[in-house]
């Protein structure tokens, strides 16, 4: 009986293979009607007789078993366990159906294979390698020029006997493993666009690496912050002279240089109403805003004006170029006229300030400072909205320097309706022999760029009450004596352009309100300038020309040489728009 029951189990697993070779037969040949001569159930049926014959039944016998037939005697098999048997059969039908369907889409795309759905099986084994972004794009790199197109497979050889394992669960990752090769395939340009991407960008980000300081950079600003700080600890709060309409106040001023500077801003602004006009001004070269107090206060008295003078450090062995005489400082300034102006107001509110800024600005400077005004100036205009530039009014030089070409890049930037005046000094040292002037008359020919005092000394603009006037005395004994009238004459002039630039009309003869002339020949067209301390003279630029001895236009020459910024090696040029920002240090 058991061995009864034994060959009537092997019989229905038997029938059960038999049943899904005939069914991928049929799968196969729906799915592929002309792909040619395909293995059927026949080639198949050849051998599976013999192994029926073995069990003692036959293949009809067995085909009626699998369809659904039972034996009575036989009460060890249950009637779950025929559903279970039929379940599985259909399942593993419909997997191989699904697997045939995706094996003939792939082949119907190639349109390179020939024979059954196991010859697209053979293909898709060779598919089965690391399918990973990563390997895709390994093998992309190691064989550029594996041509797109699929290889053509040999005419396949005559299957083999199909055994119940074909229709097996082993054989379902062939397909899906096809499957996903394919969408690899189609990510592959994707990740090698990507990789060459990192390829080429790589390189650049290494040449744009920041410089560090040299040890000359390192020691110079040590010794420079030691200079500074020593000023600032001699220097005391900014003061208005007795009897002033002015109050005077000092806080600090966040500029967007480098890594960030921070400088002490003295403030001028009046006691009582608004002032109608906003001056930036600049120092010069090693000095402290703290020291001009009575020539700011005077510029915004006679002016109504809300004055602010930054001190910055003169240290030109700055790596990041965040001094007086450097590019990155002047973009910064620029920026901080920009947009809303939070780093100005705060400043201002902190010195005790609790008006409203005015929108229009001149940037003012004496000496090198100049460089800063007029370089500052530039940089605003090129970089500022269109509807701010016209916020700048002017620009209004003290003796100044065209040292470091800042001058010159600047009137190369800023339109001729831009003002860009000069109250000069004789032509002397400390200016390079009147170089500024040279440059405006270059620039701007046949244009009024502004007026050289006849006996003017380089500290005409520098007026100073610290230390009960012993810093006037040092800087009048270095820079020469200024007399009273050309000292008064400064600021005669400064009051009337002032006016004139916030009302636009600088270049408007016929409504100008300021004392102007005509431009003729070097030295040839001069002005009266009345004062209150006497009547003051000068040339209307350009004046005449320089006469240095051989050694004064040495020592010229190397005074000129400081401010070449050629220490400044972690800056890069700042941006031609925008502001700060991109005047920041690499």
């Amino acid at each position: 009986m058991n061995d009864r029951l034994l060959r009537w189990v092997s019989a229905g697993v038997l029938t059960a293979g038999m049943s899904c070779v005939v069914l991928v037969g049929a799968g196969i040949a729906i799915a592929e009607p002309s792909s040619g001569t395909s293995p059927g159930p026949s080639a198949s049926s050849q051998s599976e007789p013999e192994a029926a014959g073995d069990t003692g039944a036959s293949a009809d016998d067995a085909a009626e078993e699998a369809a659904g037939g039972v034996d009575p005697e036989n009460t060890d098999v249950t009637e779950d366990e025929d559903v279970v048997d039929d379940t599985e059969t259909e399942d593993v039908t419909e997997e191989v159906a699904t697997e045939d369907d995706a094996v003939a889409a792939e082949t119907t795309d190639d349109e390179t294979l020939s024979g059954s759905g196991h010859h697209a099986t053979t293909d898709t084994d060779a598919d089965t390698e690391p399918t990973s972004a990563l390997a895709a794009v390994v093998n992309e790199v190691e064989a550029p020029e594996q041509s797109e197109e699929p290889t053509q497979l040999t005419e396949p050889t005559e299957p083999t006997e199909p055994t119940v394992e074909t229709a097996t669960a082993d054989s379902k990752p062939s397909a899906t493993t096809g499957a996903v090769d394919q969408a690899v395939r189609a990510f592959e340009p994707e990740q090698k666009s990507a990789v060459t991407q990192i390829a080429m960008v790589a390189p650049a980000a290494q040449q744009q690496a920041p410089a560090r300081p040299s040890l000359i950079n390192i020691i110079g600003t040590l010794a420079w912050s030691v200079i500074d700080f020593m000023v600032k600890l001699i220097v005391g709060p900014p003061a208005v002279p007795p009897g002033s309409t002015v109050s005077a106040g000092r806080s600090t001023l966040q500029i967007d240089c480098g890594d960030g500077y921070t400088a002490d801003a003295d403030w001028y602004y009046p006691k009582e109403g608004q002032p109608d006009k906003f001056i930036y001004f600049q120092h010069g070269f090693m000095a402290h805003a703290g020291i001009y107090n009575l020539t700011l206060a005077e510029l915004a008295e006679r002016n109504n004006a809300i004055v602010v003078a930054p001190t910055i450090t003169s240290n030109y062995f700055a790596c990041d170029g965040c001094s007086l005489t450097a590019d990155p400082m002047h973009a910064a300034v620029a920026g901080l006229f920009e947009d809303d102006r939070d780093a100005l107001l705060a400043s201002a509110r902190a010195a005790g300030f609790e008006g409203t800024l005015p929108d229009k600005f001149v940037f003012a400077g004496q000496s090198a400072g100049s460089m800063l005004a007029a370089g500052a100036a530039g940089y605003f205009y090129d970089g500022a909205a269109a509807e701010q530039k016209a916020d700048l009014a002017g620009v209004l030089l003290y003796d100044g320097s065209a040292a470091n070409g800042a001058l010159g890049r600047a009137l190369d930037k800023l339109p001729s309706s831009v003002p860009v005046l000069q109250v000069a000094a004789a032509p002397s040292v400390i200016n390079y022999g009147g170089g500024a002037n040279n440059v405006l008359t270059e620039k701007r020919p046949g244009q009024f760029n502004g007026v050289q005092l006849i006996g003017g000394a380089h500290s005409d603009a520098f007026r100073s009450d610290a230390y009960f006037g012993l810093v006037q005395a040092f800087v009048g004994l270095v820079f020469g004596w200024s007399t009273p009238n050309n000292v008064e004459a400064v600021q005669v002039l400064s009051q009337g352009w002032l006016t004139d630039m916030y009302a636009g009309r600088v270049y408007d003869p016929a409504t100008r309100t300021g004392i102007y002339g005509d431009p003729g020949q070097p030295g040839q067209t001069v002005i009266d300038i009345p004062t209150d301390a006497g009547p003051a003279r000068g040339y209307v630029l350009p004046g005449p020309p320089a006469s240095l001895s051989p050694i004064e236009w040495f020592f010229a020459g190397l005074l000129h040489s400081i401010n070449s910024n050629d220490f400044a090696a972690c800056s890069t040029e700042p941006a031609a728009t925008g502001s700060c920002a991109g005047a920041a240090a690499v």
